[in-house]
C-alpha cells in the first residue's frame, strides 16, 4: 500500500508480520533473525499523580516523541502505576500556543478531549507504531508518586494478583502492536538484607522475586505470546554460601546465576539492571582509590555475567548523569564505554528535565536540548527497528542499510550514515514538497556522506532514500536548527 505524507511524497508500504523481538543467547533478535540494539529514554510521569506524561503542559505530546526519535533514540520506557488501570482515574490537558519544536498550534488539541490516562497511552503508543518505535511499559509503582516507599510488587491496596491481573490487562490491550515489544514488570524491587519484608531472590516466599516475575511474566506470556518480560535485580542478595552482596535498588542480578527465571518461553527474557552514579548516592565504590578503573569488575559481577556466558542480552533500564564534571562524569563516560564495548541495551533517565536525580536530555524549557549529554550517548544510538505498520522498508532491507542521520537537529554539517554500496540517491525535499538537493550514488559509494546543510533555512525536511537494491524508498527527517 502506500502513504502520503504531508509534504505530498509517497511511499510504498509493505504488509508485514510483526515485527517482534526475541532472545538467542546474549542477543536480541527481530523477527528475521537480525541482531538489534534497543537505544531508548525513558519519558515518565504517568508513575505520577498526574498520571500522564511529564511535560505536556509546556509541548504538544506527539512533537515530543517526534524529537526524540529525531535525536536518534529507536524506543522509549513509559513508567506508569497500578492505580491509573482503576475506575474513576482521570487526566486533564490543555489545549493552547505553538510547540517550539514542530510549530504545530494549537498544542494538544486530539489529547485536550481525553479523560483517563489509557486514553493517552493508547495514543503515545499508536504513535510509536506508526512511526518505528519500539515501547517498553514499566510497571514503576502500584500508588502514584510511591516509587521510592514501595520495596515490593504488591501492597495493601495492590495484592500480588492485582499486579499480575492488571499486567495480564495491559498485555491483552497492546497484543496487536509490535511497538510494545517489553513489558518490565516491577520497577528496582528493594529492601536491605537486614529488613525482613524486603525483596529477596531465591528464598521461596512471598517475598521472593524470582518466583513473582516467573508468575506475572508466564501470566502475561499466555496473552500475548510474542512479548518480551524483563526482570530487574534486587537491592541485596544472600547468595548460598552466605556471603552478602548490595548494589543499586533493581542493579544486582547476582540471584539470576543460582536461581534464574524460568518462563515458559526462555526466549522472552530478558534481564535488566539499573546503573547510577554518584550524584544519585555516594556509594562505596565510587571513593575506591582505584576508581574508575573497579568499575567494570563490580558491573560483571552484578548483572553483566548473564551477558558474558550467554544467558541473556542486558537492558540497562535506567542510567543517567544531572551535570558536566566531577566523578559523575568520570563514572558516565566509564560506563557508556562499557555499554558499547559490552552491545548493551539501554534507556536513558531521563527525557525529562524535572528528575531530581538526573535532570534530562531536554534542559528546563522542555525544548532545548542538553547537547553535552547526547555527545555522550550517540555512540551507542543504534539503528531504527521497524514496526509492521511503519513508515519504512521491510525489516530486512532496513537492517541491510542501517542508514541513519547524525547529528539530527544541525546547524552545518550532517552525516547520512549507511552500509557501503547500499544507497542508490537521497533526495531533500522542503515540507512544501518542493524538492531542495538530490544527492547521487557516484558519491555514496562509501559508508557514509557529510552533507553541507547551511546552505538551507532552518526548519524540518524530508530525506528520500533509495536503496540501490530496491526502488521502494523510505524517508527521515531531518532538523536544520
Amino acid at each position: 500500500m502506500a502513504m502520503v505524507l504531508s509534504s505530498g511524497i509517497t511511499i510504498s508500504q509493505e504488509n508485514c508480520q510483526g515485527n517482534w523481538l526475541s532472545v538467542s543467547g546474549n542477543k536480541l533478535l527481530d523477527s528475521n533473525g537480525n541482531e538489534v540494539i534497543l537505544a531508548g529514554v525513558n519519558w515518565f510521569g504517568f508513575e505520577t499523580q498526574l498520571s500522564s506524561f511529564h511535560g505536556i503542559w509546556s509541548r504538544d505530546h506527539k512533537s515530543v516523541l517526534q524529537q526524540a526519535k529525531d535525536l536518534g533514540f529507536n524506543c522509549f520506557r513509559i513508567p506508569w502505576h497500578n492505580m491509573m488501570l482503576r475506575d474513576g482515574a482521570s487526566i486533564t490537558i490543555n489545549s493552547y500556543g505553538t510547540d517550539p519544536y514542530s510549530g504545530v498550534s494549537p498544542m494538544n488539541e486530539e489529547e485536550a478531549s481525553y479523560t483517563t490516562p489509557l486514553q493517552l497511552l493508547d495514543r503515545a503508543i499508536q504513535w510509536c507504531q506508526e512511526n518505528d518505535m519500539k515501547v517498553i511499559l514499566d510497571c514503576h509503582s502500584r500508588n502514584p508518586d510511591a516509587y521510592l516507599v514501595e520495596k515490593l510488587w504488591y501492597t495493601d491496596n495492590v495484592p500480588e494478583q492485582q499486579w499480575i491481573d492488571d499486567w495480564v490487562f495491559i498485555a491483552d490491550r497492546y497484543k496487536d502492536y509490535d511497538a510494545v515489544i517489553g513489558m518490565d514488570i516491577n520497577n528496582e524491587p528493594n529492601g536491605k538484607i537486614d529488613n525482613p519484608e524486603g525483596a529477596r531472590w531465591g528464598t521461596n516466599d512471598e517475598f521472593d522475586w524470582r518466583l513473582a516475575a516467573e508468575k506475572c511474566g508466564n501470566a502475561i506470556l499466555e496473552v500475548n505470546p510474542n512479548v518480551l518480560i524483563m526482570v530487574e535485580g534486587i537491592e541485596a542478595y544472600r547468595k548460598p554460601d552466605g556471603e552478602v552482596t548490595s548494589y543499586w535498588w533493581g542493579g544486582n542480578l547476582q540471584g539470576a546465576r543460582d536461581f534464574p527465571v524460568r518462563l515458559s518461553n526462555p526466549a522472552k527474557l530478558m534481564y535488566s539492571p539499573h546503573e547510577y552514579g554518584p550524584t544519585v548516592f555516594e556509594q562505596e565504590w565510587f571513593s575506591a582509590p582505584d576508581f574508575p578503573d573497579n568499575m567494570p569488575g563490580i558491573w560483571e559481577e552484578q548483572f553483566n555475567f548473564l551477558n558474558t556466558n550467554g544467558t541473556s542480552p542486558l537492558l540497562v533500564g535506567e542510567l543517567g548523569i544531572k551535570t558536566k564534571g566531577g566523578i559523575d562524569e568520570i563514572w558516565f563516560q566509564k560506563f557508556i564505554d562499557y555499554i558499547k564495548e559490552e552491545k548493551l541495551h539501554f534507556t536513558f533517565w531521563a527525557l525529562n528535565p524535572n528528575s531530581g536525580d538526573t535532570g534530562g536530555i531536554l534542559d528546563n524549557d522542555w525544548t532545548t536540548v542538553v547537547q553535552w549529554k547526547m555527545d555522550y550517548l550517540q555512540p551507542i544510538l543504534s539503528n531504527p527497528i521497524p514496526n509492521c505498520s511503519g513508515s519504512t522498508l521491510s525489516v530486512t532491507d532496513v537492517s541491510d542499510i542501517s542508514f541513519g542521520i547524525y547529528p539530527n537537529p544541525a546547524s552545518q554539517i550532517v552525516t547520512f550514515n549507511y552500509k557501503p554500496g547500499s544507497i542508490e540517491s537521497i533526495k531533500i525535499y522542503d515540507l512544501n514538497g518542493r524538492k531542495v538537493d538530490f544527492i547521487q550514488n557516484d558519491v555514496l559509494s562509501s559508508d557514509s556522506y557529510r552533507y553541507d546543510i547551511s546552505k538551507l533555512t532552518a526548519g524540518m525536511y524530508l530525506s528520500e532514500v533509495t536503496p540501490s537494491n530496491s526502488k521502494e524508498v523510505f524517508t527521515k527527517k531531518i532538523i536544520i536548527r
